[in-house]
């Protein structure tokens, strides 16, 4: 059954059967931007320079989905909790309607300004040029950014995490296919470098999008079952909003404040460019797991929520951080101890890069068990409809990050730029945990006040 029921039965259990396809799609978006940045390393450390330049504008854009996809997330949750039907069409036609709008702003926007987004950093001219044709592409094809995050999110919020990694499978296989093929011009495919790189990555998008909806139409999926020209009430407009939107700042923010950094970053040379595009992605494997163990925890606390079975919320918090420290602690220890090994697969060639990378690794090491707690969590009080406090968190420590890098830079060199972003995630962390039991506190396990709150 692909469906994991989440009102009954062991909570570890059901918690970790939805979780592990969750966690492993995590692995397979991660692995997405690996594998451009393991052939491109093959390539110039100017590639990896410039689509790490780009992919700031990316998660701008992936933040700007999480409106539709937190709001209809939560909503459908809450919705298939209490047993209504006719709540969960309206929540996905609104959702989708928003998506679709956003689409089509942010997809002109990048398309239109590229050159002057690219030049925000101040590049040589061969990474400028390189990143603004990256840029170019993968803003044509961002319509499959936006769908798939939703697509995805309809069978999340049913327990249902098992369709989604498939697709991602398929869809990283035909990345991890393509790459080589169309950066080097092997056999008969011309050598289109950079270009390929984002071609192969717009592509294997548009083939989970297909997917998405070949399964939706087989199964009839509740986005094959609705009428879209039957708009529903504004309430739905306004509740998709004050759910998505403050998930979607906490990303906009993290990703806008990573610029800046990133412009900090790039004064030190393009080799530190390349670091924190690698050493990020590496150091992902920590917060794209917890983030796909979050998205299982937003599910169950909005099915058992809508309920009302409190008591699971209570326990389920117990069991979701057996998980939590599991992923924190771990990976903390496996970047600390191999940052050399890890580093080392991505620029093989590159000793200045591997070396400035270790350093990295291991500031940021320190952290990984404060941010898996904090995403956990987020992930709780979302499903919770609680979703500004882990965004007001996240907000403010993370604009912290740049006045604690201006301080620490002039001593620390760039290393005050990994520690500013390292202590930020153990604030977080500690922070969002104590809002927690504040707010469970406030209004007795989730059962009172709840309005007030939200």
């Amino acid at each position: 059954m692909k469906e994991v029921n989440l009102l009954k039965g062991n909570i570890l259990h059901v918690l970790t059967k939805m979780a592990l396809p969750l966690m492993g799609t995590a692995f397979v978006q991660m692995a997405y931007s690996l594998v451009d940045l393991m052939w491109l390393g093959r390539l110039s450390t100017e590639a990896v320079a410039a689509v790490g330049t780009c992919s700031f504008f990316v998660w701008v854009a992936q933040a700007i989905t999480l409106i539709s996809k937190t709001g209809v997330s939560v909503g459908l949750a809450q919705a298939y909790g209490r047993g209504d039907n006719e709540e969960s069409k309206d929540v996905w036609i609104s959702g989708f309607i928003i998506n679709l709008i956003f689409c089509a702003i942010i997809s002109i926007f990048y398309i239109i300004f590229r050159n002057h987004l690219i030049g925000f950093y101040n590049l040589e001219s061969e990474v400028h040029n390189m990143a603004t044709t990256y840029l170019l592409i993968v803003s044509i094809g961002m319509i499959f950014t936006f769908l798939n995050p939703i697509l995805s999110s309809a069978f999340f919020a049913k327990g249902n995490s098992i369709t989604p990694f498939k697709i991602s499978v398929i869809s990283l296989l035909i990345n991890l296919i393509l790459d080589p093929f169309l950066i080097f011009g092997w056999g008969i495919f011309p050598k289109l470098g950079i270009e390929g790189a984002a071609l192969a990555t717009v592509f294997a998008q548009m083939i989970s999008t297909l997917f998405y909806l070949f399964v939706g139409i087989r199964n009839r999926e509740i986005f094959v079952r609705v009428n879209y020209f039957n708009l529903p009430n504004n309430k739905f407009f306004k509740e998709i909003l004050n759910l998505g939107v403050p998930a979607s700042l906490q990303s906009l923010i993290q990703a806008i404040v990573s610029m800046i950094l990133n412009k900090y970053i790039s004064s030190f040379g393009a080799v530190y460019i390349a670091v924190y595009s690698i050493g990020s992605q590496i150091e992902s494997i920590s917060w794209m797991t917890a983030d796909g163990f979050s998205v299982a925890f937003a599910s169950f606390f909005g099915q058992n929520y809508g309920a009302k079975n409190f008591h699971r919320l209570r326990d389920g918090r117990k069991e979701a951080m057996k998980i939590v420290n599991v992923i924190g602690i771990s990976t903390s220890i496996v970047l600390f101890l191999f940052a050399r090994n890890l580093f080392g697969i991505f620029i093989p060639e590159d000793p200045l890069a591997i070396e400035k990378g270790v350093d990295y690794l291991k500031i940021m090491a320190i952290s990984q068990y404060f941010m898996t707690l904090e995403i956990g969590t987020t992930g709780m009080l979302n499903g919770l409809g609680l979703t500004k406090y882990p965004a007001i968190n996240a907000a403010i420590l993370n604009i912290l990050r740049i006045p604690t890098a201006l301080i620490l830079m002039p001593i620390l060199h760039v290393n005050g730029i990994w520690t500013a972003m390292s202590v930020s995630s153990v604030c977080k962390g500690i922070f969002l945990t104590i809002i927690y039991y504040y707010l469970r506190k406030k209004t007795e396990g989730f059962k009172i006040n709840m309005i007030r709150y939200t």
